[in-house]
């Protein structure tokens, strides 16, 4: 099963998504960037989310500050997930018997 086919077996949602179910897919580590796109007035915004395996998925146009706080908790997720794969690749390397 390639890394897309995994992906859209946990994403059933892609347009008019709940700001919750977009930040799960952040939390589930599925989410590698996204942007906040007016909904046609100043009050009302969505979120576009790009996906690890390049699609995408919007969220429904909701108030600003519920989507301000929906931008706030998927930027410390998407963050968290950055910083745990740098770590990982940390390796110690043994030179000539050195530790």
């Amino acid at each position: 099963m390639s890394g897309g086919e995994a992906i859209n077996k946990y994403v059933v949602c892609r347009e008019d998504c709940s700001l919750r179910y977009v930040e799960a897919l952040a939390l589930n580590g599925f989410v590698k960037g996204f942007e906040v796109i007016d909904c046609g007035s100043n009050l009302f915004k969505k979120i576009r989310a790009k996906l690890v395996d390049g699609s995408l998925v919007e969220s429904k146009c909701s108030f600003h500050e519920e989507v301000s706080v929906s931008v706030r908790v998927m930027a410390s997720y998407i963050g968290f997930y950055r910083s745990r794969r740098l770590l990982s690749e940390i390796a110690v390397v043994d030179k000539g018997g050195e530790t």
